[in-house]
C-alpha cells in the first residue's frame, strides 16, 4: 500500500494523487494545472502515469484545480468509474463542458496567429467529446456512503464545509493483513458559513493529506463576510457608482447572492440593481436549487423567507453578450459579479475596461489572488493596470474583503489535526511558505510526523 504525490504538493494548483493496493491504481482527483502557459500544457498532456491502468477516480469537488484534468484522462484512455457526491457529479457536467470549450476557443485563437507565421496547429488539451466520454464515467454518492473501489480498497464521502458537494475522503485499505486508513482534507471548508455545512472530523485516521493554502494567516471572521459586504455596496450605491465584484462562478457567486439576498431582506441594502453577469454561474444556480438538501440550516431559513435562495428579488442573470454590454454602457447604480475572480479572463474585464477610471465605481475582491494576475496587482494598490493590451489608471476605489474564503485557515487547520490527531500528516495544496509554517505549527504542538512532500515522491503506507 502507497500513495504517490504527482499534483498540488508545493501549489495550490493541479491536486493529483495515487493510492496503490493489492495492485490496484486509485486516483484521488485530476485537477488541471494552472500557470504558464507552456509549462501548464506539458504538466496537464505528459502525465506520469498511464492513465488506461488506473481502474478508479474518486473526485473531491468540481472545481478546476481538482477535476479539470478528468477530461485529458479519458481522452488518453481511462475507463474506470469516477466517484463522487451527486452534487459534485452535477455540477461537472457544467464545469467540464465549459473547460472543453475554452481548451477548444484558446487553441483556435492560437492557431490565428501560428497559421500567420507558418508554424505547425496547436491542438486543443481535450475537446467536447472527451468531456463527455469522461461525464459518463460518473456515479453519485451521498454523504456517508461508501463507494467500493476493489479488493481492500473502499472510499467514504464525509462534508467537507467548502463547496457543494465538496467531500473529504477516507480510504479505508487492506493489503496482506496489513490494515491502513487514510484520509484527505483538502479542500478543508471553514465552519459557520451561511451556504455550505460544518467539515466533519474524521476518526481513526493513520495518514492525513491536509491543505495548507493558507498555513500562515488567519482570516477575518466569516460571520463579518455579509457586513463587509454592505458597508461597501452602500458607500458606492449611495455615491452613485457600480460596485463590481469579479467572483468564481462556482460557490463564490453564490456566496455573495445570498449575502445580498439576506441584506436586502433585513432592510440594509439600497433598491439597486444587482447582475449576475455570468451564464455559467446561472447554470450553477439552478444545481443548487435542486440540491438544496446539502446546504445548511441558515440558508433554508432565508429560502423560506425570500422564496428562491439563488434567484432572489433584485437579483438579474444575464445570459447575452448584448445583455452584458448593456450593463457596461449604462451609467445607473448598480452592482456587477462576473467572473473570473482573479480579473484574468471573463465578463468582469469588460466591466473594469469601461468602469476603472471612474472615482465613483468600486472593485470588491473577494476571493484569492494569485501573483501575476490582474486581481493580485488591484490587491496590491497598483495605480495603473493592463487590460485587453490598454493601459488605465485605476481610480475606482479597491477593497479586499478577507472574511470571504471557502478555505480553512492557519487555526481551523491545527484546530482539525488536533481533533483528529492522525500519526502523521503530509501537508499539500500551498505555496511554499505557508506550507512550511503550518508544519512548524503543528511539530511544535507534537501532533504526530510531519511531512513536507515532493512532487513524485511515494510514502509508504505502513
Amino acid at each position: 500500500m502507497r500513495l504517490t504525490f504527482f499534483g498540488g504538493t508545493d501549489t495550490v494548483t493541479g491536486s493529483m494523487h495515487l493510492v496503490e493496493v493489492n495492485g490496484r491504481r486509485i486516483l484521488r482527483d485530476a485537477g488541471l494545472y494552472q500557470g504558464r502557459r507552456a509549462e501548464a500544457r506539458r504538466i496537464n498532456s505528459e502525465l506520469p502515469f498511464d492513465p488506461a491502468g488506473v481502474e478508479r477516480l474518486v473526485l473531491s469537488h468540481a472545481h478546476i484545480d481538482h477535476c479539470g484534468n478528468i477530461p485529458t484522462l479519458a481522452r488518453q484512455g481511462f475507463r474506470g468509474e469516477i466517484s463522487a457526491t451527486t452534487a459534485t457529479a452535477a455540477l461537472c457536467d457544467i464545469m467540464l463542458h465549459d473547460a472543453a470549450r475554452i481548451q477548444e476557443q484558446d487553441a483556435a485563437y492560437l492557431n490565428q496567429k501560428t497559421n500567420r507565421a507558418g508554424l505547425p496547429p496547436i491542438e486543443p488539451l481535450y475537446v467536447t467529446a472527451d468531456a463527455e466520454r469522461a461525464l459518463s464515467l460518473f456515479r453519485g454518492y451521498p454523504y456517508g456512503a461508501a463507494a467500493e473501489l476493489g479488493p481492500g480498497a473502499r472510499a467514504t464521502f464525509i462534508e467537507a464545509g467548502h463547496i457543494l458537494g465538496a467531500a473529504l475522503t477516507v480510504f479505508d485499505l487492506e493489503e496482506g493483513g496489513r490494515r491502513h486508513r487514510l484520509g484527505f482534507a483538502f479542500d478543508l471548508g471553514r465552519r459557520n458559513s451561511p451556504l455550505i455545512r460544518d467539515p466533519e472530523y474524521m476518526r481513526d485516521v493513520d495518514t492525513l493529506v491536509l491543505e495548507s493554502t493558507y498555513g500562515d494567516r488567519a482570516h477575518e471572521e466569516i460571520t463579518r463576510a455579509g457586513e463587509q459586504l454592505g458597508e461597501i455596496a452602500r458607500r458606492v450605491l449611495g455615491r452613485g457608482g457600480k460596485l463590481f465584484i469579479p467572483s468564481f462562478a462556482l460557490e463564490r457567486a453564490q456566496e455573495v447572492i445570498y449575502h445580498f439576498a439576506r441584506l436586502r431582506a433585513d432592510g440594509r441594502l439600497p433598491d439597486a440593481p444587482i447582475y449576475v453577469d455570468s451564464p455559467m454561474a446561472s447554470a450553477i444556480a439552478r444545481v443548487f436549487e435542486k440540491n438544496r438538501h446539502y446546504l445548511d440550516d441558515e440558508s433554508r431559513e432565508l429560502r423560506e423567507r425570500i422564496g428562491c435562495l439563488m434567484r432572489p428579488p433584485g437579483v438579474r442573470y444575464t445570459a447575452s453578450v448584448e445583455e452584458s454590454k448593456a450593463i457596461t454602457a449604462s451609467s445607473a447604480p448598480c452592482i456587477v459579479i462576473a467572473a473570473s475572480g482573479m480579473c484574468e479572463y471573463g465578463r468582469i474585464l469588460h466591466h473594469l475596461k469601461h468602469g476603472i477610471e471612474n472615482g465613483r465605481n468600486a472593485i470588491a475582491l473577494v476571493g484569492y489572488q494569485a501573483a501575476h494576475t490582474l486581481g493580485r496587482r488591484l490587491a496590491e494598490g497598483a495605480r495603473r493596470v493592463r487590460i485587453f493590451g490598454d493601459e488605465f489608471e485605476r481610480r475606482a476605489e479597491v477593497v479586499k474583503l478577507d472574511a470571504f474564503s471557502a478555505h480553512a485557515d492557519r487555526n481551523d487547520l491545527i484546530a482539525y489535526v488536533e481533533r483528529v490527531r492522525p500519526r502523521r500528516t503530509c501537508l499539500v495544496h500551498g505555496e511554499a511558505e505557508p506550507r512550511a509554517a503550518l508544519a512548524e505549527a503543528l511539530r511544535e504542538r507534537q501532533l504526530g510526523d510531519v511531512i513536507l512532500p515532493e512532487h513524485g515522491e511515494t510514502l509508504e503506507l505502513t
